[in-house]
């Protein structure tokens, strides 16, 4: 549960928003901020802060709050 709170506050964090704006079904479009440059700047600060890096091939994936928590889980 800790980590998926700290992988909510450092997205939020990148999109510049509220961490209450950060819900396990948010995703890409679901506000404003997150775009698909947003979604670049998202992935950048999860695997710099949390010293992870995802597969290229999942990247795409990486498309929501709940796929990329379960993507970390599985890499870490």
């Amino acid at each position: 549960m800790r980590k998926s709170n700290n992988v909510r506050e450092i997205i939020a964090e990148a999109l510049n928003v509220s961490p209450d704006c950060i819900t396990d079904n948010l995703g890409i479009g679901g506000i404003p901020q997150w775009d698909s440059m947003g979604n670049m700047a998202v992935i950048a600060a999860l695997e710099e802060q949390l010293d992870i890096e995802f597969p290229i091939e999942d990247l795409f994936e990486l498309t929501s709050v709940n796929a990329i928590i379960e993507e970390i889980e599985k890499i870490s």
